[in-house]
């Protein structure tokens, strides 16, 4: 499916957006607001929580002492 054709089904489903929206949250450069993440979610089959941005890593983690 490409980003314009999901974005048509987001639209059709109350939740438009436009591609280069998409190709954001694609990246992980943005975070889709409830609506939209509910229904990409489930045009994707995917959890709604498959869109929250993880937790920076703590910058200590894994290094050496």
């Amino acid at each position: 499916m490409t980003q314009q054709e999901l974005a048509d089904l987001c639209a059709e489903a109350g939740a438009p957006v436009d591609e280069s929206h998409l190709s954001r949250i694609e990246r992980g450069m943005y975070t889709p607001r409830p609506k939209l993440r509910s229904v990409l979610a489930a045009l994707l089959d995917l959890d709604v929580q498959d869109f929250e941005q993880p937790s920076q890593p703590d910058e200590m983690a894994g290094s050496a002492v």
